[in-house]
């Protein structure tokens, strides 16, 4: 038989093997670097693929809508696992009690780590890799994600809510649409008779126009139709409203024709800002209504 310490010293000195060498300072900030400049890249050919093709584009608002991450996380996160649904790092996981699976690869995305003060004098934010987990890596029977349903009650209170503009039934509509925003009247104009489910995705997509004709002196309805619908679009698949057209798409590649990836992704950036100032504005809605049924159920009940 094997003596007993030759066996512990080659075990030893398989442990010892397997280790890696530390890394200094300047060997570790080195390998950041080339990790960041990878994923930067990575996301700079998403862009291209997002702008050049209508397919693509709505994967990519799909995505938006469900992760609620940066526009370069969103194509990192499209160009590794465009399915995705629910991310998260192992940590977190693992605080719930889930586990990922054995042999599941992670998604690399990009994490804010501090700031840094440029030469000028101006600060910039520091990005670390970080790898994230889909719901779908987890070893789990469990049901971790349900996709979002429409609930009319709840989407009627939050997209009026402090309403900005006039609401008003009528017969007379521009343009033959049944729900259609004047910017000279300052009012939501809709038709008699429609489904809950039309008046619903017909108010969030004029609530865009809305908020956009708020924010930018400049609104005109055709002219920036492609980016109000792309908004519209996000709002409504966050909050498990069916789009039936999606016949805007198709007008991508000319919308972003001759624009440098750098400002493709700044306009991206707008599109889901004016979706996430409407969806606020909904939220609050939301919350205050539920507040207000609490209060008489409490009242009914006493």
């Amino acid at each position: 038989m094997e003596n007993i310490y030759s066996m512990l010293d080659k075990n030893a000195q398989k442990q010892n093997e397997r280790k890696q060498p530390r890394l200094t300072k300047e060997e570790y900030a080195k390998q950041m670097k080339e990790r960041r400049d990878h994923l930067y890249e990575l996301a700079e050919t998403q862009i291209r693929e997002v702008a050049s093709s209508p397919q693509k584009y709505q994967q990519f608002l799909n995505l938006m809508s469900r992760l609620d991450y940066t526009v370069t996380n969103t194509l990192l996160v499209m160009a590794q696992n465009p399915e995705a649904v629910m991310l998260k790092d192992n940590n977190h996981w693992r605080e719930n009690k889930l586990y990922i699976r054995k042999g599941e690869k992670g998604i690399q995305i990009l994490e804010p780590s501090g700031e840094y003060q440029r030469d000028d004098g101006s600060y910039g934010t520091n990005y670390n890799p970080k790898y994230v987990f889909d719901a779908s890596q987890i070893n789990t029977k469990d049901i971790l994600y349900t996709a979002p349903q429409m609930d009319i009650e709840n989407m009627i209170a939050g997209l009026t809510y402090d309403s900005p503009v006039a609401l008003a039934q009528s017969d007379n509509f521009e343009g033959g649409e049944p729900v259609f925003y004047s910017p000279d009247s300052k009012c939501i104009f809709y038709a008699k008779d429609l489904s809950p489910q039309q008046l619903i995705q017909w108010l969030a997509r004029e609530y865009c126009h809305v908020e956009f004709d708020k924010q930018y002196s400049s609104y005109n309805r055709e002219e920036h139709q492609f980016f109000v619908e792309s908004s519209a679009y996000i709002l409504c698949q966050k909050y498990g409203v069916p789009v039936h057209d999606t016949g805007f798409t198709n007008q991508v590649v000319n919308y972003f024709n001759g624009m440098e990836t750098r400002d493709i992704k700044q306009e991206l950036g707008y599109i889901k800002n004016l979706c996430e100032d409407v969806s606020e504005r909904i939220d609050r809605g939301i919350y205050k209504s539920q507040q207000e049924k609490t209060v008489q159920r409490n009242d009914v009940s006493r």
